[in-house]
């Protein structure tokens, strides 16, 4: 980071752990900048598991599509920072104290009403997902459009419920 040692009292990272080439050395450098006391947070979505729509989506991608599309550039996995126990291991081994971590497990994707529109919110709203779909062929993607929309109905009772979609949220505070 292009600051000077000890400048920032807070630093805050909103779901952006998640697109770092190098997570940890945010970590790092965000520890380096902070004064003495202050305090870095940061949110990550939970594993596929937990996150219901992430879960359709790379479901549906590993089964009719090619998860492992050319051209991404090599990156940590996505929800990494989303298990509370690696994330606060992260932090402390960093210098960070206190380090504590929150499941935000009520967060419900309350808008997406099905699974087309998962489909484009993961395509037009994400990053390193999008460019899975981008990477696909016409037919893988059909195909995948298509898994998505079964497995949203499955999964939400026919839209008859929201998309459980639980974050972390972790945070550490550089010694005084």
């Amino acid at each position: 980071l292009p600051f000077p040692e000890n400048t920032f009292d807070s630093i805050v990272c909103n779901f952006g752990i998640l697109h770092f080439f190098n997570p940890s050395l945010f970590l790092r450098e965000s520890y380096r900048v902070l004064r003495p006391g202050g305090k870095v947070s940061f949110s990550a979505w939970a594993p596929p598991t937990r996150t219901e729509g992430f879960n359709i989506a790379l479901g549906s991608i590993a089964e009719a599509g090619n998860p492992n599309v050319e051209g991404l550039p090599e990156g940590p996995n996505f929800f990494d920072y989303g298990d509370s126990e690696q994330a606060m291991a992260v932090l402390r081994e960093i210098g960070f104290q206190n380090a504590k971590s929150i499941e935000l497990s009520e967060m419900k994707w309350n808008n997406v009403n099905n699974g087309a529109v998962l489909y484009d919110v993961l395509l037009n709203g994400t990053s390193r997902t999008r460019e899975v779909l981008l990477g696909q062929t016409t037919e893988e993607a059909d195909a995948i459009q298509s898994l998505m929309v079964e497995k949203y109905n499955y999964v939400t009772d026919g839209g008859k419920r929201p998309l459980f979609m639980p974050a972390l949220v972790t945070s550490g505070q550089k010694p005084l």
